[in-house]
């Protein structure tokens, strides 16, 4: 488990920043930023998990004529490694990210 624990810390800092929401059995990962969206899949397969889809659902204004896209990323919560995380979203996490007025 000592293998795993950069993944999770990672997964704590995105639940924290609101990056990384848990709904029902999957987690949901929002960013701009292709670079995190890469480190997401890299801590995913430190603890054998797997992206399950990607998609563009937005835009994000970054002044008066930039944007950029919003991207989601759905995994599967596995059992059991998941549940560590899984509690830690419960328990400081939220159930929208921090893109969510815009994605919707």
């Amino acid at each position: 488990m000592q293998a795993d624990r950069p993944a999770i810390k990672q997964f704590q800092s995105w639940i924290r920043s609101q990056h990384l929401i848990c709904q029902g059995q999957d987690f949901i990962f929002e960013t701009i930023d292709h670079s995190q969206l890469e480190r997401f899949d890299a801590c995913l397969k430190m603890i054998d998990w797997h992206v399950r889809s990607v998609r563009a659902i937005g835009n994000w204004p970054m002044g008066p004529r930039r944007t950029f896209k919003i991207l989601r990323v759905e995994a599967a919560v596995p059992r059991p490694k998941g549940l560590e995380i899984q509690r830690y979203w419960a328990e400081r996490g939220s159930f929208k990210t921090r893109f969510s007025e815009i994605s919707a």
